[in-house]
Protein backbone atom coordinates (compact mmCIF):
# COMPACT_ATOMS: atom_id res chain seq x y z
CA UNK A 1 0.00 0.00 0.00
CA UNK A 2 2.67 2.66 0.58
CA UNK A 3 3.70 2.24 -3.06
CA UNK A 4 0.47 3.66 -4.49
CA UNK A 5 0.83 7.23 -3.21
CA UNK A 6 4.38 7.39 -4.49
CA UNK A 7 3.28 6.30 -7.95
CA UNK A 8 0.45 8.80 -8.00
CA UNK A 9 2.86 11.53 -6.94
CA UNK A 10 5.29 10.69 -9.75
CA UNK A 11 2.53 10.64 -12.36
CA UNK A 12 1.27 14.05 -11.27
CA UNK A 13 4.79 15.46 -11.39
CA UNK A 14 5.29 14.29 -14.95
CA UNK A 15 1.92 15.70 -16.04
CA UNK A 16 2.62 19.00 -14.32
CA UNK A 17 5.93 19.24 -16.19
CA UNK A 18 4.25 18.52 -19.53
CA UNK A 19 1.72 21.28 -19.01
CA UNK A 20 4.44 23.87 -18.29
CA UNK A 21 6.43 23.14 -21.46
CA UNK A 22 4.84 24.85 -24.54
CA UNK A 23 4.34 22.75 -27.62
CA UNK A 24 6.43 23.22 -30.75
CA UNK A 25 3.45 24.81 -32.45
CA UNK A 26 3.08 27.34 -29.65
CA UNK A 27 6.77 28.24 -29.92
CA UNK A 28 6.39 28.76 -33.65
CA UNK A 29 3.37 31.01 -33.09
CA UNK A 30 5.27 33.06 -30.48
CA UNK A 31 8.27 33.46 -32.75
CA UNK A 32 6.16 34.45 -35.76
CA UNK A 33 4.23 36.96 -33.66
CA UNK A 34 7.48 38.48 -32.37
CA UNK A 35 8.98 38.72 -35.87
CA UNK A 36 5.85 40.36 -37.27
CA UNK A 37 5.82 42.85 -34.41
CA UNK A 38 9.49 43.70 -34.94
CA UNK A 39 8.90 44.04 -38.68
CA UNK A 40 6.00 46.47 -38.20
CA UNK A 41 8.03 48.54 -35.75
CA UNK A 42 10.93 48.64 -38.23
CA UNK A 43 8.85 49.92 -41.19
CA UNK A 44 6.65 52.29 -39.18
CA UNK A 45 7.01 55.82 -40.65
CA UNK A 46 6.80 59.08 -38.75
CA UNK A 47 3.32 60.63 -38.59
CA UNK A 48 3.65 63.54 -36.19
CA UNK A 49 4.27 66.17 -38.89
CA UNK A 50 1.59 65.21 -41.40
CA UNK A 51 0.09 68.71 -41.34
CA UNK A 52 3.39 70.26 -42.45
CA UNK A 53 3.32 68.10 -45.59
CA UNK A 54 0.13 69.84 -46.72
CA UNK A 55 2.18 72.53 -48.44
CA UNK A 56 3.45 69.91 -50.92
CA UNK A 57 0.04 68.42 -51.67
CA UNK A 58 -1.64 71.64 -52.79
CA UNK A 59 -0.40 71.29 -56.34
CA UNK A 60 1.70 68.98 -58.55
CA UNK A 61 5.50 69.00 -58.30
CA UNK A 62 7.54 69.26 -61.51
CA UNK A 63 10.05 66.40 -61.77
CA UNK A 64 13.50 67.95 -62.41
CA UNK A 65 11.71 71.18 -63.21
CA UNK A 66 9.24 71.86 -66.01
CA UNK A 67 11.63 70.41 -68.55
CA UNK A 68 11.86 69.22 -72.12
CA UNK A 69 15.06 67.40 -73.05
CA UNK A 70 14.39 68.08 -76.74
CA UNK A 71 13.93 71.81 -76.20
CA UNK A 72 15.70 74.79 -74.63
CA UNK A 73 14.82 73.82 -71.01
CA UNK A 74 16.36 70.38 -70.26
CA UNK A 75 16.00 68.57 -66.95
CA UNK A 76 17.57 70.04 -63.81
CA UNK A 77 18.43 73.27 -65.60
CA UNK A 78 17.86 76.85 -64.52
CA UNK A 79 15.48 77.29 -67.46
CA UNK A 80 13.37 74.29 -66.35
CA UNK A 81 13.23 75.52 -62.76
CA UNK A 82 12.34 79.04 -63.86
CA UNK A 83 9.49 77.74 -66.00
CA UNK A 84 8.14 75.64 -63.11
CA UNK A 85 8.27 78.51 -60.63
CA UNK A 86 6.57 80.90 -63.04
CA UNK A 87 3.80 78.33 -63.67
CA UNK A 88 3.26 77.81 -59.94
CA UNK A 89 4.47 74.21 -59.76
CA UNK A 90 6.53 72.83 -56.93
CA UNK A 91 10.01 71.71 -57.97
CA UNK A 92 11.77 68.38 -57.50
CA UNK A 93 15.54 68.42 -58.06
CA UNK A 94 18.59 66.18 -57.57
CA UNK A 95 21.71 67.14 -55.63
CA UNK A 96 25.19 65.68 -56.08
CA UNK A 97 28.64 66.73 -54.92
CA UNK A 98 31.60 67.66 -57.11
CA UNK A 99 35.18 66.63 -56.39
CA UNK A 100 35.80 69.94 -54.62
CA UNK A 101 32.63 69.74 -52.50
CA UNK A 102 30.24 71.94 -54.49
CA UNK A 103 26.55 70.96 -54.32
CA UNK A 104 25.28 70.84 -57.90
CA UNK A 105 21.91 69.89 -59.38
CA UNK A 106 22.12 66.90 -61.72
CA UNK A 107 20.47 63.47 -61.70
CA UNK A 108 23.03 61.06 -63.19
CA UNK A 109 26.38 60.38 -61.60
CA UNK A 110 27.88 59.71 -65.04
CA UNK A 111 27.35 62.53 -67.54
CA UNK A 112 27.06 60.41 -70.69
CA UNK A 113 23.26 60.60 -70.96
CA UNK A 114 22.79 64.25 -70.04
CA UNK A 115 25.88 65.77 -71.66
CA UNK A 116 27.64 63.13 -73.81
CA UNK A 117 30.65 63.16 -71.46
CA UNK A 118 31.85 59.86 -69.99
CA UNK A 119 32.93 61.33 -66.64
CA UNK A 120 31.47 61.14 -63.13
CA UNK A 121 30.27 64.29 -61.40
CA UNK A 122 32.22 63.48 -58.24
CA UNK A 123 35.45 63.18 -60.28
CA UNK A 124 35.18 66.72 -61.68
CA UNK A 125 35.97 70.06 -60.08
CA UNK A 126 33.33 72.78 -60.33
CA UNK A 127 35.65 74.75 -62.60
CA UNK A 128 35.52 71.81 -65.04
CA UNK A 129 31.84 71.05 -64.62
CA UNK A 130 30.57 74.58 -65.18
CA UNK A 131 31.46 74.41 -68.88
CA UNK A 132 29.42 71.22 -69.47
CA UNK A 133 26.20 71.74 -71.48
CA UNK A 134 23.01 69.71 -71.04
CA UNK A 135 21.46 67.85 -74.00
CA UNK A 136 23.17 70.06 -76.56
CA UNK A 137 21.59 73.29 -75.26
CA UNK A 138 23.13 76.41 -73.83
CA UNK A 139 22.02 75.34 -70.35
CA UNK A 140 24.67 74.13 -67.93
CA UNK A 141 24.62 72.18 -64.66
CA UNK A 142 23.63 74.70 -61.94
CA UNK A 143 24.83 74.94 -58.39
CA UNK A 144 22.23 74.38 -55.69
CA UNK A 145 22.95 77.82 -54.24
CA UNK A 146 22.09 79.47 -57.56
CA UNK A 147 18.87 77.45 -57.88
CA UNK A 148 17.74 78.48 -54.39
CA UNK A 149 18.54 82.08 -55.19
CA UNK A 150 16.41 81.98 -58.33
CA UNK A 151 13.42 80.19 -56.75
CA UNK A 152 13.49 82.56 -53.77
CA UNK A 153 10.74 80.80 -51.84
CA UNK A 154 8.10 81.19 -54.55
CA UNK A 155 7.24 77.46 -54.68
CA UNK A 156 8.02 74.45 -52.47
CA UNK A 157 11.11 72.38 -53.29
CA UNK A 158 11.60 68.61 -52.98
CA UNK A 159 15.36 68.05 -52.80
CA UNK A 160 16.63 64.54 -53.53
CA UNK A 161 20.06 63.65 -52.15
CA UNK A 162 21.81 61.42 -54.70
CA UNK A 163 24.51 59.15 -53.26
CA UNK A 164 25.91 55.70 -53.95
CA UNK A 165 27.67 55.27 -50.59
CA UNK A 166 27.04 56.26 -47.00
CA UNK A 167 30.06 58.55 -46.95
CA UNK A 168 28.90 60.30 -50.11
CA UNK A 169 25.42 60.70 -48.59
CA UNK A 170 26.82 62.33 -45.45
CA UNK A 171 29.06 64.72 -47.36
CA UNK A 172 26.26 65.74 -49.73
CA UNK A 173 23.88 66.29 -46.81
CA UNK A 174 26.46 68.37 -44.97
CA UNK A 175 26.95 70.71 -47.92
CA UNK A 176 23.22 70.93 -48.63
CA UNK A 177 22.48 71.85 -45.02
CA UNK A 178 24.83 74.82 -45.19
CA UNK A 179 22.74 76.18 -48.06
CA UNK A 180 19.42 75.30 -46.44
CA UNK A 181 20.28 77.22 -43.29
CA UNK A 182 20.29 80.48 -45.25
CA UNK A 183 17.31 79.68 -47.50
CA UNK A 184 13.93 81.19 -46.63
CA UNK A 185 11.62 78.92 -48.66
CA UNK A 186 9.90 75.59 -48.07
CA UNK A 187 12.24 72.64 -48.71
CA UNK A 188 11.87 68.98 -47.83
CA UNK A 189 14.49 66.32 -48.56
CA UNK A 190 14.23 62.77 -49.85
CA UNK A 191 16.65 60.03 -50.78
CA UNK A 192 16.93 56.35 -51.61
CA UNK A 193 19.88 56.13 -49.23
CA UNK A 194 18.72 55.81 -45.58
CA UNK A 195 21.98 57.34 -44.38
CA UNK A 196 20.93 60.66 -45.91
CA UNK A 197 17.65 60.64 -43.98
CA UNK A 198 19.40 59.57 -40.80
CA UNK A 199 21.88 62.43 -41.15
CA UNK A 200 19.09 64.99 -41.53
CA UNK A 201 17.19 63.42 -38.61
CA UNK A 202 20.23 63.96 -36.41
CA UNK A 203 21.59 67.28 -37.69
CA UNK A 204 18.44 69.09 -38.89
CA UNK A 205 15.43 67.30 -37.36
CA UNK A 206 13.10 70.16 -38.26
CA UNK A 207 13.55 69.51 -42.02
CA UNK A 208 10.86 67.23 -43.46
CA UNK A 209 12.35 64.03 -44.90
CA UNK A 210 11.08 61.31 -47.24
CA UNK A 211 12.14 57.77 -48.08
CA UNK A 212 12.29 56.97 -51.80
CA UNK A 213 11.42 53.40 -52.72
CA UNK A 214 10.21 51.08 -55.46
CA UNK A 215 10.33 47.39 -56.33
CA UNK A 216 14.00 46.92 -57.11
CA UNK A 217 14.87 44.19 -59.63
CA UNK A 218 17.98 42.92 -61.41
CA UNK A 219 20.22 42.70 -58.35
CA UNK A 220 22.27 39.62 -57.48
CA UNK A 221 23.07 38.32 -54.01
CA UNK A 222 23.91 39.93 -51.62
CA UNK A 223 22.90 43.27 -53.19
CA UNK A 224 19.35 42.02 -53.67
CA UNK A 225 18.94 41.74 -49.89
CA UNK A 226 19.64 45.45 -49.45
CA UNK A 227 17.39 46.27 -52.39
CA UNK A 228 14.56 44.26 -50.83
CA UNK A 229 15.07 46.03 -47.51
CA UNK A 230 14.76 49.40 -49.26
CA UNK A 231 11.71 48.22 -51.17
CA UNK A 232 10.01 47.33 -47.87
CA UNK A 233 11.24 50.57 -46.21
CA UNK A 234 12.84 48.41 -43.53
CA UNK A 235 15.12 51.24 -42.35
CA UNK A 236 12.24 53.47 -41.24
CA UNK A 237 13.04 52.67 -37.61
CA UNK A 238 16.32 54.56 -38.06
CA UNK A 239 15.03 57.46 -40.13
CA UNK A 240 11.29 57.84 -39.29
CA UNK A 241 10.46 59.54 -42.61
CA UNK A 242 7.64 62.09 -42.80
CA UNK A 243 6.57 60.73 -46.19
CA UNK A 244 7.14 57.75 -48.48
CA UNK A 245 7.92 58.53 -52.15
CA UNK A 246 7.04 55.41 -54.15
CA UNK A 247 7.16 54.50 -57.83
CA UNK A 248 3.60 54.98 -59.12
CA UNK A 249 3.85 51.77 -61.17
CA UNK A 250 4.21 49.77 -57.96
CA UNK A 251 1.34 51.30 -56.03
CA UNK A 252 -0.57 48.00 -55.84
CA UNK A 253 2.25 46.08 -54.17
CA UNK A 254 1.55 44.91 -50.62
CA UNK A 255 4.78 46.53 -49.42
CA UNK A 256 3.40 49.93 -50.51
CA UNK A 257 -0.20 49.30 -49.42
CA UNK A 258 0.94 48.55 -45.89
CA UNK A 259 2.51 52.03 -45.71
CA UNK A 260 -0.54 53.78 -47.13
CA UNK A 261 -3.46 51.70 -45.81
CA UNK A 262 -2.15 50.45 -42.45
CA UNK A 263 0.14 53.27 -41.35
CA UNK A 264 -1.67 56.07 -43.24
CA UNK A 265 1.68 57.53 -44.26
CA UNK A 266 1.86 60.60 -46.50
CA UNK A 267 2.77 59.15 -49.90
CA UNK A 268 4.31 60.89 -52.91
CA UNK A 269 3.97 59.40 -56.41
CA UNK A 270 6.83 59.41 -58.85
CA UNK A 271 6.68 59.84 -61.72
CA UNK A 272 3.19 60.71 -63.05
CA UNK A 273 3.27 61.02 -66.85
CA UNK A 274 -0.35 61.69 -67.87
CA UNK A 275 -3.67 63.02 -66.63
CA UNK A 276 -4.96 59.43 -66.66
CA UNK A 277 -2.22 58.31 -64.28
CA UNK A 278 -2.89 61.33 -62.10
CA UNK A 279 -6.56 60.44 -61.73
CA UNK A 280 -5.86 56.72 -61.26
CA UNK A 281 -3.40 57.37 -58.42
CA UNK A 282 -5.54 59.94 -56.59
CA UNK A 283 -6.66 57.42 -53.93
CA UNK A 284 -3.15 56.12 -53.22
CA UNK A 285 -1.04 59.28 -53.00
CA UNK A 286 -1.21 62.76 -51.54
CA UNK A 287 1.72 64.30 -53.45
CA UNK A 288 2.26 63.99 -57.21
CA UNK A 289 5.62 64.44 -58.95
CA UNK A 290 5.02 64.71 -62.70
CA UNK A 291 6.78 65.12 -66.04
CA UNK A 292 5.91 65.03 -69.74
CA UNK A 293 2.62 66.96 -69.45
CA UNK A 294 1.24 70.05 -67.72
CA UNK A 295 -1.39 69.38 -65.06
CA UNK A 296 -3.33 72.17 -63.39
CA UNK A 297 -0.88 73.71 -60.88
CA UNK A 298 -3.52 74.07 -58.16
CA UNK A 299 -7.28 73.71 -57.94
CA UNK A 300 -9.42 76.85 -57.82
CA UNK A 301 -10.73 75.95 -54.39
CA UNK A 302 -7.20 75.66 -53.01
CA UNK A 303 -6.20 78.96 -54.66
CA UNK A 304 -9.15 80.75 -53.09
CA UNK A 305 -8.11 79.54 -49.66
CA UNK A 306 -4.54 80.78 -49.93
CA UNK A 307 -3.42 83.73 -47.87
CA UNK A 308 -2.60 86.91 -49.86
CA UNK A 309 1.13 86.35 -49.52
CA UNK A 310 0.71 82.85 -50.98
CA UNK A 311 -1.35 84.05 -53.93
CA UNK A 312 1.40 86.32 -55.22
CA UNK A 313 3.87 83.44 -55.08
CA UNK A 314 5.91 84.65 -52.13
CA UNK A 315 6.96 82.57 -49.18
CA UNK A 316 4.10 81.96 -46.76
CA UNK A 317 6.23 82.03 -43.61
CA UNK A 318 6.33 85.23 -41.56
CA UNK A 319 8.95 84.39 -38.98
CA UNK A 320 8.70 86.00 -35.56
CA UNK A 321 10.64 85.48 -32.35
CA UNK A 322 9.17 85.68 -28.86
CA UNK A 323 10.67 85.67 -25.39
CA UNK A 324 8.42 83.82 -22.94
CA UNK A 325 8.31 83.23 -19.18
CA UNK A 326 6.00 80.32 -18.41
CA UNK A 327 4.50 79.92 -14.92
CA UNK A 328 2.74 77.00 -13.26
CA UNK A 329 3.68 73.37 -12.77
CA UNK A 330 6.51 73.49 -15.31
CA UNK A 331 9.59 72.18 -13.52
CA UNK A 332 10.36 68.51 -12.71
CA UNK A 333 7.54 67.42 -15.06
CA UNK A 334 9.52 66.96 -18.30
CA UNK A 335 8.61 70.40 -19.66
CA UNK A 336 11.94 71.06 -21.37
CA UNK A 337 12.10 67.63 -23.03
CA UNK A 338 8.53 67.90 -24.32
CA UNK A 339 9.03 71.48 -25.48
CA UNK A 340 12.09 70.39 -27.48
CA UNK A 341 10.23 67.47 -29.08
CA UNK A 342 7.22 69.62 -30.00
CA UNK A 343 9.42 72.40 -31.38
CA UNK A 344 11.31 69.97 -33.63
CA UNK A 345 7.99 68.52 -34.82
CA UNK A 346 6.61 71.95 -35.76
CA UNK A 347 9.86 73.42 -37.10
CA UNK A 348 10.17 75.99 -34.30
CA UNK A 349 13.68 77.06 -33.26
CA UNK A 350 15.08 78.65 -30.11
CA UNK A 351 15.77 77.38 -26.60
CA UNK A 352 14.20 76.52 -23.24
CA UNK A 353 15.64 76.57 -19.73
CA UNK A 354 14.54 76.53 -16.09
CA UNK A 355 14.76 79.66 -13.96
CA UNK A 356 15.69 79.84 -10.29
CA UNK A 357 12.17 80.92 -9.25
CA UNK A 358 10.43 77.73 -10.48
CA UNK A 359 9.37 79.07 -13.87
CA UNK A 360 10.60 78.30 -17.40
CA UNK A 361 12.16 80.72 -19.87
CA UNK A 362 11.87 80.18 -23.63
CA UNK A 363 12.79 81.96 -26.83
CA UNK A 364 10.77 80.57 -29.72
CA UNK A 365 11.09 81.45 -33.39
CA UNK A 366 8.63 80.46 -36.12
CA UNK A 367 5.31 81.59 -37.54
CA UNK A 368 2.60 82.94 -35.24
CA UNK A 369 0.57 79.81 -35.90
CA UNK A 370 3.47 77.46 -35.11
CA UNK A 371 4.20 79.24 -31.82
CA UNK A 372 0.52 79.23 -30.86
CA UNK A 373 0.27 75.51 -31.61
CA UNK A 374 3.42 74.79 -29.63
CA UNK A 375 1.92 76.42 -26.53
CA UNK A 376 -1.37 74.61 -27.03
CA UNK A 377 0.38 71.24 -27.34
CA UNK A 378 2.37 71.98 -24.17
CA UNK A 379 -0.84 72.76 -22.30
CA UNK A 380 -2.21 69.37 -23.33
CA UNK A 381 0.76 67.43 -21.95
CA UNK A 382 0.23 65.23 -18.93
CA UNK A 383 1.53 66.61 -15.58
CA UNK A 384 2.23 70.05 -17.10
CA UNK A 385 -0.03 72.85 -15.87
CA UNK A 386 0.54 76.29 -17.36
CA UNK A 387 -1.08 79.12 -15.38
CA UNK A 388 0.51 82.10 -17.11
CA UNK A 389 2.70 83.16 -20.03
CA UNK A 390 4.53 86.48 -20.19
CA UNK A 391 5.78 87.19 -23.69
CA UNK A 392 7.40 89.96 -25.70
CA UNK A 393 8.46 90.32 -29.32
CA UNK A 394 12.13 90.03 -30.27
CA UNK A 395 14.17 90.38 -33.44
CA UNK A 396 14.39 87.13 -35.41
CA UNK A 397 17.74 85.33 -35.41
CA UNK A 398 18.73 84.56 -39.03
CA UNK A 399 20.22 81.14 -39.73
CA UNK A 400 19.00 79.51 -36.50
CA UNK A 401 18.23 75.87 -37.17
CA UNK A 402 17.51 74.09 -33.88
CA UNK A 403 15.59 74.18 -30.62
CA UNK A 404 17.64 73.11 -27.62
CA UNK A 405 17.75 72.98 -23.84
CA UNK A 406 19.96 75.50 -22.06
CA UNK A 407 21.23 75.10 -18.53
Amino acid sequence: QPVLPVCRFRRKTRLRGVREIPSVMQLIVYIVFLLVALFLVAIWPGKGRRDRMERYSRGPVAHRGLHDNHGPAPENSMAAFRRAAEAGYGIELDVRLTADGQAVVVHDRNLTRVAGLDRNVDDLMWSELRSVRLFGTSEGIPRLADVFRMIDGRVPVVMEIKAETGEMARRTCEESILLLDSYEGDVCMESFHPEALRYFKKMRPQVLRGQLAERFTGYSFPANMGASALSWCIFNFLTRPDFIAYNIRHRNLFRFRIQHDLFHAVCAAWTVRSEEELRAAADSFEIFIFEGFKPLPAGRKEAENLMPEEKNGKKMRHTVRKHMIVSGMVQAVGFRYRATHIAQTLGVTGYVRNTSDGRVEMEVQGTEDEIRRMLQMLREQRFIEITGVEEREMDAVPGEYEFKVRY
